[in-house]
């Protein structure tokens, strides 16, 4: 069992270096040296820290079994966090999750603050990674989820799957979720499945329906057929999975297992998508005369 400031400790050292970079100075209240957390409680079920710099006030806080980083004006009030906005969401049960879970809720505060106050350039011969669609940007509107970051965020549940990631883009020079699905990722989601234990399941599935509700039709395709497609209608994989989907997953990956339960021409065709074809690089003086 996880201890509530033991989290916050290992998330306010491992965000240290991104608060500095981007000019947060943390806030020590009253009493606390500068040397020591300076954690302030609220109640029971709720702690904060909070930082000021120039680009407003930021919060880390926990409260009720989740981590929020959340931004707001540099006077908005310690007792109140509706004058902030969330850039970040992560679940934290104390109770059921581990050193893992808190890890990964570190590297999600770090890439989110790298979103909000960085500038990700896409991928170039320097092997910088292309950037992905912050949560703040899809829950707004602003942007859909796209291929390229639901693979981003499944590599967060399993991050075993990184360098296969990485070389899948240094491969193909752009992301090629079918290559990555097919022959890495769909393997670890459905040993998950199978052995159906709650905490796991849960961070799959909660990456899985976020991404689902609020990301474009490929990327919905993706997941109905291409990840869950895989499970062929098994009746006891179908089963573990129902209480975990989304209202608007719900009826598709249902009828998708269907088609793939019974169809093994359909089976063969997601086992072994089309091969990679390049992008065309567009002749503008060809397209200038008519000839493409």
């Amino acid at each position: 069992m996880l201890e509530r400031n033991d989290v916050m400790n290992t998330l306010y050292k491992g965000i240290a270096e991104m608060t500095d970079k981007f000019g947060f100075a943390p806030v020590f209240p009253e009493g606390v040296k500068k040397n020591e957390l300076p954690l302030k409680a609220r109640g029971e079920n709720a702690c904060f820290i909070d930082y000021v710099g120039n680009s407003g006030k930021l919060r880390l806080l926990y409260s009720d079994g989740k981590i929020f980083l959340l931004l707001g004006e540099p006077d908005a009030p310690d007792e109140d966090d509706k004058a902030f906005k969330k850039l970040a969401t992560t679940l934290m049960i104390l109770d059921e999750y581990d050193e893992r879970d808190v890890r990964s809720a570190l590297n999600e505060l770090c890439d989110t603050l790298d979103e909000q106050f960085g500038v990700k350039e896409l991928a170039k011969k320097n092997n910088k990674m292309p950037a992905t669609v912050s949560k703040s940007a899809a829950k707004s509107g602003a942007l859909s989820y796209d291929p390229l970051t639901l693979g981003s965020r499944i590599v967060g549940v399993y991050p075993e799957l990184k360098a296969a990631y990485k070389e899948n883009i240094d491969t193909y020079g752009e992301f090629l979720p079918e290559d990555f699905f097919v022959n890495h990722a769909n393997e670890r989601i459905l040993e998950t499945i199978r052995a159906n234990e709650p905490k796991q399941m849960k961070k799959l599935f909660n990456q899985l329906c976020d991404i689902y509700d609020n990301g474009t039709n490929e990327t919905q395709n993706l997941i109905a057929v291409t990840i869950l497609g895989a499970i062929h209608n098994n009746a006891v994989l179908m089963k573990n999975i129902m209480p975990y989907l989304s209202d608007s997953m719900l009826d598709p990956v249902i009828e998708v297992n269907k088609i793939l339960g019974k169809s093994k021409s359909a089976r063969n065709r997601l086992a072994h998508p089309p091969k990679y074809k390049p992008k065309k690089k567009k002749n503008f003086a060809a397209s200038a005369l008519g000839q493409q």
